[in-house]
């Protein structure tokens, strides 16, 4: 896999290594249909611990008179993750507007994630399922569901990536049918309240695409496979920690996951985190001159820790952030 790399742009290996290091926003409704079999590590010990300690990663400020819960969302947790914590059901209770990083219902996601993909719609005689080798697609099937696999397998290979990307988290006791953000969005619907978007769905699409030859497509799969389980054992104790309230070992366990002295790494960093974080705050200010409302601003946790974060961006404009205890 290293050997391949180096006849990359780092356009494409950004779009490579961001599907190995994150969870994306994106889940798939139509999973709910599907009962895979488990082979997931228990949770239920650690999440059921009564932790003295715990903190809530909420974060508060005011902005022309606006009030905003500044909330780090995951995007999977199980079912031993709910009822969520008081503290941030009454963030949820309190905003009369909920910010996400982006508005759109799951369903309404994966419509517009499948239109955008047309384009990359492959010929009957180019699915994927013609060209990887039987342990890759029998990996792929374990962790999605046969139906699943045959969905995506005829578009290139991006978009099987990303799908993959949060689903084989499903191998470490965590799915992403009950992620955070996904259920304050159904709460929102629910209850009519409304919702807006920081980030558009097509730049986000964008981030996970590559621009490569098939057989690459192809070779990029069968390798990030192979170490699927590992992957997903390496991102474990990030959710783990949130879902303890131990913000310090969120923060140190995200933060190692790049190589800040790495020009690929800080790349990647800068396009996932801090370039979006630098908009959202331009337009959260933006949002501020719009009435007076209290609002929930619920993006990934990741957002609010490392460079140019969220916190620091409106520390440098003066606002003043308390911390939600």
């Amino acid at each position: 896999m290293k050997t391949f790399f180096f006849n990359l742009s780092i356009r494409q290996i950004f779009a490579i290594h961001l599907t190995v290091l994150l969870s994306t926003f994106f889940t798939d409704a139509s999973c709910q249909n599907y009962r895979w079999q488990s082979k997931l590590v228990s949770q239920s010990d650690n999440n059921k611990e009564i932790n003295e300690k715990q903190e809530y990663f909420i974060w508060k400020t005011i902005i022309n008179n606006n009030v905003f819960y500044l909330v780090g969302s995951v995007h999977v947790a199980n079912q031993n993750n709910y009822p969520l914590p008081k503290k941030y059901m009454d963030c949820y209770d309190r905003a009369n507007i909920l910010i996400m990083e982006v508005k759109e219902d799951f369903v309404t996601i994966e419509k517009k994630m499948l239109e955008y993909a047309q384009k990359d719609k492959l010929p009957e005689d180019k699915y994927l399922r013609n060209f990887l080798d039987s342990l890759t697609i029998e990996k792929i099937i374990e962790i999605i569901g046969k139906d699943e696999f045959l969905k995506y397998d005829n578009y290139e290979a991006w978009l099987l990536n990303m799908y993959l990307s949060v689903f084989k988290l499903r191998l470490v006791g965590y799915d992403p049918e009950l992620a955070i953000d996904k259920h304050f969005r159904e709460l929102a619907e629910k209850d009519n309240k409304q919702v807006i978007g920081l980030d558009s769905l097509v730049h986000q699409f964008k981030l996970f695409e590559f621009n490569l030859p098939f057989e690459s497509q192809i070779l990029i799969i069968e390798n990030i496979v192979s170490i699927i389980e590992s992957l997903a054992q390496k991102e474990s104790p990030l959710f783990d920690a949130y879902f303890k309230g131990d913000i310090e070992s969120f923060k140190k366990i995200f933060l190692e996951f790049y190589d800040f002295e790495n020009p690929q790494m800080k790349y990647i960093y800068s396009s996932v985190f801090a370039d979006r974080n630098i908009k959202w705050v331009e337009k959260i200010e933006n949002i501020s001159k719009q009435g007076e409302f209290t609002y929930m601003v619920l993006v990934g946790a990741g957002h609010y820790f490392g460079p140019d974060n969220i916190l620091e961006l409106l520390r440098k404009k003066n606002y003043i952030i308390e911390k939600v205890e």
